[in-house]
């Protein structure tokens, strides 16, 4: 007998899709790469924009490796702001080189964020 009242969803394999929470799976997509999230840290540290300069800064001094501020730079203007953009996260103006919060952060986003900063120790 089949129960009429269970979600229509499938285990994501063989092109199937969940589909139960796009929101969700946004916003761990976001949180899943440490510079982004180095980014909106920042950004929250910061009163919610900075310029994208300083913001490389920041995220050189948070990074133990010796990261390269030039290499840094490039991937927020190339990769990681444009797809926090895109996700609705931060608004990113690359002609000004600012980027801004966004009522995203509002979302389950500042949640897991705020989680992620106390596991990472960087606020």
């Amino acid at each position: 007998m089949m129960d009429t009242d269970a979600p229509d969803v499938t285990d994501g394999r063989a092109g199937g899709s969940r589909g139960i929470s796009p929101a969700l799976d946004a916003t761990l997509d976001i949180l899943s790469n440490q510079r982004r999230r180095y980014v909106l840290y920042s950004l929250r540290k910061q009163g919610g924009a900075m310029s994208v300069e300083e913001l490389a800064d920041q995220i050189v001094s948070w990074e133990n490796d010796d990261a390269d501020r030039q290499r840094v730079l490039a991937d927020l203007y190339h990769s990681q702001l444009p797809r926090l953009d895109e996700a609705g996260a931060v608004a990113f103006d690359a002609d000004e080189s600012y980027v801004a919060l966004t009522e995203a952060d509002e979302m389950p986003l500042a949640e897991y964020l705020d989680l992620a900063a106390a596991e990472e120790n960087v606020v």
